[in-house]
């Protein structure tokens, strides 16, 4: 597995697939139906061209709810064994699997304008949705900001469960032509994740071929991804994200080995030489590296870091409200311009499980 993360990260098509047994997808598919309250074939279109909108909102809202433990016994295992050589124990604690449903595109009875609902805390990012977000395609986005930029490697662990009918709405990636990193993003009523306009245009928009039933699909909170237009066959998939709370990740996928001593000064110095290092195979590392040099206040390099980590040009009142955010674990909608002052005074101030404290949690361990 360290082999398949290390080309994962080192290449432009920033996903990968994993076999699922058998066995785990029928059982996954028993808890479906078990959700529908009905029984539902994951491979057939006209089955899944019956279900009506309740069906969907009723399976969405019992995987999130009722059978969540079920759902939990059954993937965890699974995912515990993908990343066992790279994650510590405690990351997986907090271990959630969420519904991806879309259902057919319809047009709104009063012919209002869809509204979406504006997500500012974190924890809403797992409420039930909105039911016009069942009915329409997923903009184009990368998850850093929905993770509260915890991480630019949030794994994320992908199960399409139905199949790739023509009429029916898929997850689409994009691969990064020559870096990884981050893309600039449009700030709008609703999103601030959306890619700019200009910037989708340029990308490559497919739909994987091996993100398929009984397979686990992979990417991470910067694999630009979106979705086909919702059409006539529903789509059932889920996923589960895992976010890192220290950096122990990259030791042990380039096995490199750590340098530290019982000196917080000198083990920064080694942990900024290993990221610099790191950041010129990985250019998303520049992320991680730019949040090391706020902690040591060192603002200059961080924001030639953080240039490096975008793949085009960021105003500085952007580039400061995401420096908050991974200083204090908010997505960009969340973030004040109290929160902003913070990060640039004299005090040195994070909050728990941010991806600032998860640089300081890699240097005590």
């Amino acid at each position: 597995m360290l082999k398949q993360f290390r080309h994962y990260l080192t290449n432009k098509k920033r996903n990968f697939s994993l076999k699922l047994d058998s066995k785990i997808f029928n059982s996954i598919n028993e808890i479906i139906n078990k959700s529908a309250g009905k029984k539902i074939d994951l491979g057939s279109k006209k089955n899944l061209q019956q279900l009506k909108l309740k069906d969907i909102k009723k399976i969405d809202s019992n995987l999130r709810n009722k059978y969540q433990k079920e759902l939990i016994k059954i993937i965890k295992p699974e995912i515990k064994k993908i990343t066992r050589d790279i994650f510590d124990k405690e990351e997986l604690l907090d271990f959630r699997v969420s519904p991806q449903c879309k259902y057919k595109k319809y047009l709104n009875l009063n012919n209002k304008k869809v509204e979406y609902k504006k997500i500012i805390n974190l924890k809403d990012y797992n409420l039930p949705l909105n039911e016009n977000v069942y009915c329409y395609q997923t903009k184009n986005h990368q998850d850093l900001s929905n993770n509260a930029f915890r991480s630019s490697m949030c794994l994320i662990f992908y199960f399409q469960l139905t199949n790739h009918f023509n009429d029916t709405c898929l997850m689409r990636n994009a691969n990064f032509k020559n870096k990884s990193g981050l893309l600039n993003f449009d700030e709008t009523k609703y999103y601030s994740n959306i890619i700019n306009h200009n910037e989708s245009k340029k990308l490559h928009w497919y739909i994987p071929k091996d993100m398929k039933p009984k397979k686990i699909y992979i990417m991470d909170s910067i694999t630009p991804h979106n979705s086909s237009n919702v059409s006539r066959t529903p789509r059932l998939a889920l996923n589960v994200k895992i976010q890192p709370q220290s950096l122990n990740y990259i030791y042990k996928i380039f096995n490199i080995k750590k340098r530290f001593k019982k000196n917080f000064e000198y083990n920064l110095s080694v942990l900024e030489n290993d990221l610099k290092y790191l950041s010129n195979k990985v250019n998303s590392f520049n992320f991680e590296l730019s949040v090391l040099y706020l902690l040591q206040k060192k603002f200059d390099k961080a924001f030639i870091s953080f240039d490096k980590f975008t793949l085009s040009k960021f105003e500085q009142g952007k580039i400061k409200k995401i420096f908050a955010g991974a200083m204090y674990r908010k997505t960009y909608e969340a973030i004040t311009s109290n929160d902003v002052k913070k990060v640039f005074q004299k005090d040195l101030s994070f909050s728990k499980l941010s991806c600032a404290e998860s640089i300081m949690r890699t240097l005590k361990q």
